[in-house]
């Protein structure tokens, strides 16, 4: 039997949704025939074995538990030691449901591979280019892949020359956003200057850099994509809103905003965002899953929004609802991955091998 390692927490801003996911994920686990090890981060960075209830994650009072074994990774031991009892821990696969900072950005993925253990998910490279937004539109574009018109900011650049050519060209409302985060943590919509300079200074509490981003009249598309080299592409789905934006509160708890799938666009157009998403996938050199958002303005543009390496994962989120619209559950898409990390990990034994 399998012996799959599961990672939640972590010190992002989204430790709140990788405990949403992990819940999920786990229950999911329990169905299948592996031999599951919790071993949770902490948002101050402690690594803890964890062996009790689920329902603790959810309630995040997990870290409280006297149970909880401090951890230390041993990357040429090819897993965890307890420190405690002075044991070690192996795990087969590693399952990261960690969301945005070092969770997503290929920090742990890099680790991992150190460690030399199977891991479910995108590999460095990928992680990393997905996680900043700006380096992300840079490498679509060489890709033939429009994105949203964008400008990097840096702190003390509030009032330079670049700033105010991109209120001109683009005019109000602007989107600010910490150029790496997730979630839409630390995201504002600026109609003015003044609100602009608040939101770029918020924004500067998630990130060292922050990107500026056009307002698009249109909706935003969701396009899912599962697998390595054989790819099941889910079906689109699309956020309608009442009022406002897509933000933190909004994707969590869905107020006034709808995710319908699969979304309403002609066939031309849900064809073109797969094509796409297949484009920027394969290019990144993704592996296992990943969703990639675009919009679809009011004259039919298609434009790049960004790309969620890990996205959110409780069985009624984003990603395991548009691959259930072509026919895989959510056990299915646990099942999936873990295979295909361990499939990503023995085809690059090979290619060293070579």
């Amino acid at each position: 039997m399998k012996k799959i390692g599961v990672v939640f927490g972590g010190t992002s801003a989204e430790y709140e949704v990788s405990l949403k996911s992990t819940a999920g994920v786990l229950r999911s686990l329990e169905e299948l025939a592996y031999e599951v090890v919790m071993i949770g981060v902490t948002q101050k960075g402690e690594w803890l074995l964890y062996q009790e209830s689920i329902d603790l994650i959810e309630a995040d009072t997990w870290h409280l538990e006297a149970s909880c074994v401090p951890l230390q990774l041993d990357v040429t031991g090819r897993g965890f030691f307890d420190l405690t009892r002075n044991c070690f821990i192996q795990v087969d696969v590693i399952f990261p449901v960690l969301h945005g900072g070092d969770g997503e950005n290929g920090v742990l993925q890099g680790v991992f591979e150190l460690m030399k253990i199977p891991f479910v998910g995108c590999g460095v490279t990928a992680s990393a280019i997905g996680m900043n937004k700006m380096m992300l539109h840079q490498f679509a574009k060489s890709l033939g892949i429009k994105s949203t018109p964008s400008l990097l900011v840096h702190k003390g650049d509030v009032d330079n020359l670049e700033i105010q050519l991109f209120i001109e060209t683009h005019g109000f409302p602007i989107f600010v956003k910490p150029n790496e985060a997730g979630s839409s943590k630390g995201i504002t919509q600026a109609t003015n200057k003044e609100e602009l300079v608040t939101g770029i200074t918020e924004a500067f509490l998630y990130d060292h850099q922050v990107i500026l981003q056009k307002n698009v009249q249109g909706v935003e598309i969701g396009c899912s994509v599962l697998g390595n080299e054989t790819l099941t592409i889910g079906a689109c789905d699309q956020i309608n809103l009442a009022q406002g934006f897509f933000d933190y509160e909004e994707k969590y708890q869905l107020i006034t905003a709808e995710i319908q799938v699969p979304a309403s666009i002609d066939f031309k157009t849900e064809r073109q965002i797969k094509e796409q998403a297949e484009i920027l996938y394969r290019g990144l050199g993704c592996r296992g899953l990943s969703r990639i958002d675009f919009f679809v303005t009011d004259t039919n543009e298609i434009l790049l929004n960004e790309i969620n390496t890990m996205p959110g994962f409780t069985s009624h989120s984003r990603f395991p609802m548009m691959m259930k619209e072509v026919g895989l559950d959510y056990t299915e898409i646990i099942q999936t991955l873990i295979e295909l990390g361990v499939e990503s990990y023995e085809h690059s034994l090979l290619a060293l091998s070579e």
